[in-house]
């Protein structure tokens, strides 16, 4: 009889557990931060969004923007040397002294591991001569390379000041951006490096719990964290499997506990809920009489399970509608219709036809010329004669 209980209970305690998983990985139905997204980093879709659109302080987020702009723009193995200014920035710090020289790799890593501030402008200051210039280049950068629309940094490392201020749309792609660089991406990844300056050795440790591996999650590729009084909790957080790769940008959340709770519900349900799908390149497409069709492979994230909504519009753009939103997958070109080809081959051909039929009649137009001539030669004669 024990037995049989044993076995009745195990059979629930696993039914219960396949539940649970399951109603973890569905999609929030709340976040505890005020605003946020999740994006798939390849396409570019939006798979979550929160007061998405809302300018918001981002804090040490803020350092994500430094280092991609500075992996393009500088030489990673560059000299830099320590201003005043710099090594007496507030906030975190990796202890830089004032004419210290070093790499800037280095102070890159000390930016993104330890979230040194004082390493923030020393980037910074190397790159465009003062803080100033500096924020006015990283702007324009992010308008053209990132596409952002409604940011703008006054400084590189996130301390607050009033025109300091993103959204999470805009974090979001900015990361989908600098994910497509390698040094970034190797930089972002980073759990611990060790650190030798004038001022300090230690060992760094990233300060993302996923990053580190304070919370358990494989699929985590990087992040970022960030905090002031004024931004609260803001996190940045990439991860991939083998279906996609996406990003979380949490910002605004009044704890630890809730935006790495916000940031575990999110990641959970975009890796066990989107794919990729091919549009293959030669695919058509009608509407309205006329014929369009990809001349690329179009990739696009999708919905596991549910049948994929594409629809094209009037003007040939090709639409596919994910979890109710409608979005613009791609421009297809137009095919020209058969019947217009075909009479254009034909006018070509009667227009060829016609000058072949006037070569072929021109030598029987010249004989019956020159017997005109001949003939009126031979009446003037014979009029002469007379």
């Amino acid at each position: 009889m024990k037995k049989y209980v044993i076995a009745i209970i195990l059979f629930f305690s696993s039914v219960t557990t396949v539940f649970a998983q399951a109603e973890e990985n569905q999609k929030p139905s709340m976040l505890f931060s005020e605003s946020g997204i999740m994006i798939d980093t390849d396409t570019g879709t939006i798979l979550y969004s929160k007061n998405a659109k809302r300018p918001m302080s981002p804090a040490s987020i803020t350092k994500v923007a430094t280092a991609v702009y500075a992996i393009e723009k500088g030489n990673l193995d560059s000299m830099v040397t320590i201003s005043k200014e710099a090594a007496e920035t507030e906030g975190s710090s990796v202890y830089l002294l004032e004419g210290e020289q070093m790499s800037l790799r280095q102070l890159l890593t000390g930016m993104m591991i330890n979230s040194g501030n004082d390493a923030s402008v020393a980037i910074a200051e190397h790159l465009d001569g003062s803080v100033k210039k500096f924020s006015e280049n990283l702007n324009l950068f992010l308008e053209e390379k990132a596409g952002v629309t409604n940011s703008h940094f006054s400084n590189p490392h996130g301390l607050y000041e009033k025109g300091h201020y993103t959204t999470a749309e805009d974090m979001a792609l900015i990361i989908s951006y600098a994910m497509k660089n390698q040094d970034f991406k190797d930089l972002f990844s980073l759990k611990e490096v060790e650190w030798k300056g004038k001022g300090w050795e230690t060992t760094l440790f990233n300060h993302h719990k996923m990053v580190k591996g304070e919370m358990v999650f494989p699929e985590v590729t990087g992040g970022k964290n960030g905090y002031v009084d004024e931004s609260k909790h803001t996190l940045v957080t990439t991860a991939s499997n083998e279906n996609l790769s996406i990003a979380v940008v949490l910002l605004k959340a009044q704890s630890k506990t809730a935006i790495y709770q916000d940031t575990d519900a999110l990641l959970k349900y975009g890796l066990t809920h989107f794919q990729h799908n091919v549009i293959p390149k030669g695919e058509r497409y009608a509407n309205g009489g006329k014929e369009y069709f990809s001349d690329r492979e179009i990739i696009y994230t999708s919905l596991m399970g549910e049948e994929d909504l594409i629809s094209l519009d009037d003007t040939g753009g090709l639409i596919y509608t994910l979890d109710g939103k409608e979005q613009l997958l791609s421009k297809l070109p137009a095919i020209p219709k058969k019947s217009e080809g075909k009479q254009k081959e034909r006018d070509q051909e009667e227009s060829g036809d016609s000058v072949k039929s006037q070569l072929v009649l021109y030598p029987v137009y010249l004989y019956f010329g020159l017997l005109l001539i001949a003939g009126a030669a031979a009446v003037r004669n014979k009029i002469t004669s007379v």
